[in-house]
């Protein structure tokens, strides 16, 4: 076995950690995203 598969548990946690904040920029990415698009919307009709 290859020790580049296992990692240790500090990188274990920095990955969870980065993919929380992931995970948060694309949720407010996509509210951002989907107002833009309603507000065109309503302005369109």
């Amino acid at each position: 076995m290859s020790k580049s598969f296992w990692a240790t548990p500090e990188e274990v946690l920095k990955k969870k950690k980065r993919k929380k904040i992931l995970v948060y920029i694309s949720i407010m990415t996509g509210t951002i995203v989907l107002s833009t698009v309603v507000t065109v919307l309503a302005n369109g009709i």
